[in-house]
């Protein structure tokens, strides 16, 4: 099956109730409807895309897939759901805008992709694997896009 990534959209009011308590987190994430982007097994190699690093980063695009501050860290879950601001959102969003496919090309290593290693690929230098990686890329940056206009917040996690 492997490590899906999400990225889930949500309003100011509903992101405070999940932080607080006041809401069940894993009600929302699994039975809420709509808001809900699914990046497969891509989520960590377009990380790396964006940042040139397997973990890390500077700045909001390293927010965009593996930031956030945890929601549940605490809790015995497999599921560790991170949340981004509307704030967040809006620098993310701004920073997506400015990267262009060709950038991201430009920043494919396979042989140091292969080597931290990012996951999914086993072999990065395989044919097709850069391409399946881009193909995330014009969603991923779109739907932060329409969050930031809504002024929503977002949740980060890998299922």
């Amino acid at each position: 099956m492997g490590m899906i990534g999400f990225l889930k959209r949500i309003d100011r009011q509903r992101l405070a109730a999940l932080i607080e308590g006041k809401e069940d987190l894993y009600t929302y994430i699994h039975e809420e409807e709509g808001g809900e982007l699914d990046l497969d097994k891509a989520w960590q190699g377009l990380h790396y895309l964006l940042c040139k690093d397997p973990f890390g980063g500077e700045g909001p695009l390293a927010e965009a897939l593996m930031g956030g501050k945890p929601i549940n860290e605490h809790e015995q879950e497999d599921i560790i759901v991170r949340y981004l601001t509307p704030e967040q959102v809006r620098e993310v969003a701004e920073a997506l805008a400015e990267i262009e496919i060709q950038q991201l090309t430009d920043n494919f290593d396979p042989d140091d992709m292969n080597d931290a290693p990012v996951y999914p690929a086993s072999d990065w230098n395989d044919e097709g694997e850069l391409d399946y990686l881009l193909g995330y890329y014009p969603p991923m940056r779109d739907h932060y896009q329409a969050a930031a206009e809504a002024g929503e917040g977002m949740l980060i996690y890998v299922a």
